[in-house]
């Protein structure tokens, strides 16, 4: 008697996992997100912050020595006097722009950023060495995702894909690439027109400039994202591919 009601209760758990999942949105469409999000930057150092001269980059391309972070999150290059002070910093933006779900686990991201860097910054002297500043840029790249079927979504960018633009600021007509955004980790709303996600574990991500500067940092981020009106995802899956 006991096997079979363990049976039937686990029948009944199927039959309503297999339910939950036929029930829950498919993640199909264009999203508008808005979000923020700040880095700690560690682009290491050479020559001393505080002493003449200013210093170009020793190794366009590649990064410092010095520079990322230890097992503790901390950046390298931080040591106890006299040694030359880190050169950290930290920069925060907010983002604009539209997340495109293509139905099959795969997508891509164009937007717009606006950021500032303020003080402290690194320098005035050694490298690198430059004042607090405000910019702006447009950047893209494509995902993958999945969904649990749960009421959660994880996306996580394809390696490669990840370009910036700059449009304003002191790297105005430079571009950026970045290795790897960590994955974002996310729910949605019973009815999948609104989606949230964020950041879940700090981890290093390496942005690389067009002018040879080279720079580990660890970023937060939060997007809040919701469903544009025009296509419903019935008329995507009934459609003919154009």
């Amino acid at each position: 008697m006991h096997r079979a009601f363990a049976l039937s209760a686990s029948v009944v758990a199927m039959t309503w996992a297999a339910s939950a999942l036929a029930d829950s949105p498919k993640l199909k469409g264009q999203y508008a997100f808005t979000g923020s999000s700040a880095c700690l930057v560690a682009p290491g150092h050479v020559g001393d912050a505080n002493t003449p001269p200013p210093l170009p980059n020793p190794t366009p391309g590649v990064a410092l020595p010095n520079s990322g972070f230890n097992a503790n999150l901390q950046p390298k290059d931080s040591a106890p006097p006299p040694a030359s002070p880190s050169q950290n910093f930290s920069r925060s933006f907010s983002v604009e722009g539209i997340r495109t779900f293509n139905g099959d686990g795969t997508g891509t991201v164009k937007g717009t950023a606006v950021g500032i860097v303020v003080k402290p910054t690194p320098g005035p002297n050694g490298f690198p060495h430059f004042p607090p500043s405000a910019g702006s840029g447009e950047f893209s790249f494509s995902f993958t995702y999945t969904v649990d079927g749960e009421g959660g979504w994880t996306s996580t960018m394809v390696p490669g894909t990840y370009s910036e633009t700059f449009l304003t600021g002191p790297r105005a007509g430079q571009t950026a690439t970045v290795d790897a955004i960590p994955p974002i980790v996310g729910m949605m709303s019973q009815d999948g027109k609104t989606l949230i996600a964020a950041h879940v574990t700090p981890t290093v991500e390496t942005r690389s400039y067009s002018n040879g500067d080279v720079d580990p940092e660890i970023c937060h981020r939060s997007r809040v994202f919701i469903k544009l009106p025009g296509r419903d995802d019935d008329d995507h899956d009934h459609d003919d591919g154009h």
